[in-house]
């Protein structure tokens, strides 16, 4: 569905001199600077994949994004989307892709949601008959049916997200970029969001490239992240091996029926502890060794593993790669 090889993008500017005697020099010389956006990004995304595209603020997310869409050209390199070149913008490509915004709306605000989705079909030359079965399959799959002859500026932001979503795939794309999806929402919302992704994925086959700054999103949703840093794929695979490469040591929360009582080198070496539980990090020792110890400091009621947060995951491959693991 996507492919990148050596793919880049770099921007020119002029330097703007800080004082007027600089702005003065700089009508005699002025000195051109180089940011290299995106460098050597090697990508493959298969049909039906949902992958997360990941990275800190200014890493080339966007940047990517946009070059894979058709609105940026690259500097370098090559790429193909649906098997066009993107930068062509052509008919045949567009109509295989879309695009959602957490942040921005393409639902026309002081009309209805089914005007928008008309506004939608003829821009896409839709048939009568196409249009009329995805509205209904839509209409049922994201539960807007009632909603659609009401003003968007009258809905829910959940219900505007839905609505969205549902003139997103309006034309049955191939490729779906969300840009994130849930930004502003409630954690009810979210979670709705979330699994309306997992269904149009399982559904339509809908191929979907992520980008999210909620963790919680890319765990729900994506079979694979791709992290981006300094321009360029600093590691692509799934979040297990994520989890593995970061180096981060699972946690084991033993919860007592009464306050346990911890031998004071286990207190040193608690991560968390309460009135009724103690959080250790699991080291080289089995982990049946320690749950045998744990039982000594008072009446276990219960035992649990506990995987190292995504959150804190990308915090320490961003921090220790220094931009590029």
């Amino acid at each position: 569905m996507i492919t990148t090889r050596g793919l880049g993008k770099s921007y020119d500017f002029y330097e703007q001199p800080a004082n007027l005697l600089g702005a003065l020099r700089s009508l005699l010389r002025r000195e051109l600077t180089t940011v290299q956006a995106v460098r050597d990004l090697n990508l493959d995304v298969r049909r039906g994949e949902i992958v997360g595209l990941l990275g800190p603020n200014g890493a080339g997310k966007t940047t990517t994004v946009k070059m894979l869409c058709g609105l940026l050209v690259p500097t370098t390199g090559g790429l193909s989307v649906c098997g066009e070149t993107p930068a062509r913008r052509s008919y045949p490509f567009l109509s295989q892709i879309s695009v959602i915004f957490g942040q921005k709306s393409m639902l026309w605000w002081d009309v209805s949601t089914r005007e928008s989705f008309r506004i939608h079909k003829s821009m896409y030359e839709i048939p009568d008959d196409d249009f009329s079965e995805v509205v209904a399959r839509l209409g049922e799959l994201l539960d807007i049916g009632g909603i659609l002859d009401v003003p968007v500026r009258n809905l829910s932001l959940g219900q505007r997200m839905r609505c969205e979503l549902a003139l997103a795939l309006l034309h049955r794309p191939s490729l779906l970029f969300a840009d994130e999806p849930t930004i502003g929402l409630d954690v009810e919302a979210k979670v709705v969001v979330r699994a309306l992704f997992r269904e149009i994925n399982r559904t339509f086959g809908t191929t979907i490239v992520l980008t999210s700054h909620d963790m919680s999103d890319v765990e729900a949703l994506c079979d694979r992240v791709v992290i981006v840093t300094d321009g360029g794929a600093a590691f692509d695979g799934d979040i297990g091996e994520l989890r593995a490469r970061a180096g981060i040591a699972r946690t084991v929360v033993f919860t007592y029926r009464d306050t346990p009582r911890l031998p004071p080198e286990i207190l040193r070496a608690s991560v968390e502890s309460g009135a009724h539980s103690v959080r250790l990090r699991l080291g080289d020792q089995p982990v049946a060794t320690l749950v045998q110890a744990a039982t000594g400091w008072g009446d276990l009621a219960d035992v649990g593993i506990v995987e190292p947060g995504l959150d804190e995951v990308m915090s320490k491959v961003f921090s220790e790669s220094g931009r590029r693991p």
